[in-house]
């Protein structure tokens, strides 16, 4: 199944296709806030790269958060648009499982992490299996402690950009790999097993999970009524 990957939820912009288990191709670009600018050209190149056309992809995976608001908005309204036009499933991706996956980990219990500010990490707990990533913890925004509660010694953490927590999540016994980085791949490679089941979601329903409300969400909460 040739499956298209969208990864935009941080500044690393990424693109990746693949058949069944193998990688055909796959893009990086350090885009900032540029997503909207990049990320059509870098469509066409993956596609090229690998000589496939867009009428021969089967399903869309889209790294659907936690992270960016505005660059998983991106992400996902263009995922949505490629496959209304070419009458294909969308799979939403887990950014923090992609993550896991993009770190090649062996440990059987490994946690995704993003920074979510607010001295705050946006993490998601997982179990390696045979059948895949298993979801322990659920994605949200945990202080460290809260983090560190549901992990036990030996866990491996895989991040990005996380290095301003390396040291407290190091102490408490974890093995942190601080800047992993994310790979439309990874979300193409969770997306079609996601697809092969039956797993996919409705294009109209279809939206991010940020695991936290927005900037301007939180200034509307503090205003007096």
């Amino acid at each position: 199944m040739i499956v298209l990957g969208i990864e935009t939820a941080t500044p690393v912009c990424s693109v990746g296709l693949t058949d069944g288990a193998t990688v055909l191709a796959r893009i990086f670009e350090e885009a900032g806030r540029r997503h909207s600018i990049v990320l059509v050209d870098m469509i066409e190149r993956t596609l090229k790269e690998a000589g496939v056309s867009r009428h021969q992809l089967e399903g869309v995976a889209v790294s659907a958060g936690p992270g960016s608001f505005t660059g998983l908005r991106i992400g996902m309204g263009l995922a949505k648009g490629i496959c209304k036009s070419l009458n294909i499933p969308i799979a939403l991706v887990s950014t923090l499982a992609a993550l896991i996956v993009r770190s090649a980990t062996k440990s059987s219990i490994v946690c995704g992490c993003l920074d979510a500010r607010h001295e705050e990490l946006y993490s998601g707990v997982y179990r390696m299996s045979r059948s895949g990533l298993e979801t322990l913890h659920a994605d949200a925004s945990r202080r460290v402690d809260e983090l560190v509660s549901l992990l036990s010694p030996g866990s491996v953490v895989a991040g990005y950009n996380i290095d301003d927590y390396a040291d407290s999540l190091s102490r408490a016994g974890f093995v942190v790999l601080s800047d992993v980085r994310p790979d439309g791949g990874a979300v193409a490679t969770l997306g079609e097993k996601q697809l092969v089941r039956g797993d996919h979601a409705s294009l109209d329903l279809a939206e991010p999970n940020y695991c936290e409300k927005s900037q301007p969400e939180r200034l509307k909460e503090q205003e007096p009524s």
